[in-house]
């Protein structure tokens, strides 16, 4: 479903350029959660956006389904591909409803039955219709992330991008978002690609993972192998050390001296 090629992107600066992505190549099956995981400013969220065709290519390939992403894009990527931003307080319009955030998406799309699918759409993200006419300064953020996840799925994508949907939340309220995640991708058969800076939030719904450092993608592996603590990579092992808490029987078994 999506194949990306020795993926380059550069941004200009006033003092020359910046390469936020250096020849990264990953394949997503059909029906597959992905995961890209990195700190902060490795190229994660770079290469979501490149997908959605907000940020262009320097240089190699992108290709979603049948949609090459080297040309004009048309409104049926647009419509196969949506994303669910990191921020639930930034990414919906504060002056719009509920109702009108999820309207919106099936007017620009010439979807018909707006008030039945507004409400089979709320219904799925597990909000009633009592949601419908709130504004966003209404909803708690978990609520929030839960409508800009309806407003992505009103439009029947095959593809959903998720840049960091739980890092703003409490850790209750992530729970209840991954589990919400976990339940849309098997109703749906979803593809998703998952960002994150938490080895745990992408083990619990990714099949497979790629870590990201300095705009590279230094390891591929299965969220198996990771489990299984199969890594190859220093930087890996850190992220993965991170995860599992700083105890010293984890800090033994990856060589680290548990007495610093």
């Amino acid at each position: 479903m999506i194949d990306a090629s020795q993926v380059h992107i550069r941004f200009r600066t006033k003092t020359g350029h910046v390469d936020a992505v250096r020849d990264a190549s990953f394949h997503v099956g059909e029906g597959e959660v992905f995961g890209l995981v990195g700190e902060s400013g490795s190229g994660k969220s770079t290469i979501l956006r490149a997908l959605t065709g907000l940020v262009p290519l320097a240089g190699g390939s992108m290709k979603v389904g049948a949609h090459s992403l080297d040309g004009k894009i048309g409104r049926a990527f647009r419509r196969e591909v949506q994303m669910v931003f990191q921020d639930p307080y930034g990414s919906l319009h504060p002056r719009f409803t509920v109702d009108q955030t999820l309207r919106e998406p099936l007017v620009i799309n010439g979807i018909g039955g707006e008030d039945e699918r507004i409400l089979n759409a709320l219904r799925e993200v597990g909000l009633g219709p009592a949601f419908r006419f709130r504004y966003p300064h209404q909803l708690s953020g978990g609520q929030r992330q839960r409508v800009s996840i309806a407003r992505a799925l009103i439009v029947e994508p095959r593809v959903l991008l998720l840049d960091e949907p739980t890092s703003a939340l409490d850790v209750s309220v992530q729970a209840e978002i991954l589990n919400l995640l976990r339940h849309l991708h098997r109703e749906r058969g979803l593809t998703m690609m998952l960002v994150s800076h938490n080895l745990a939030v992408v083990g619990f719904l990714c099949q497979n993972v790629a870590v990201m450092r300095n705009g590279e993608i230094v390891e591929q592996l299965s969220i198996d192998a990771v489990r299984a603590r199969e890594v190859t990579h220093e930087y890996t092992r850190s992220l993965l050390l991170a995860t599992e808490g700083y105890r010293r029987k984890v800090a033994e078994a990856f060589g680290v001296d548990a007495a610093l």
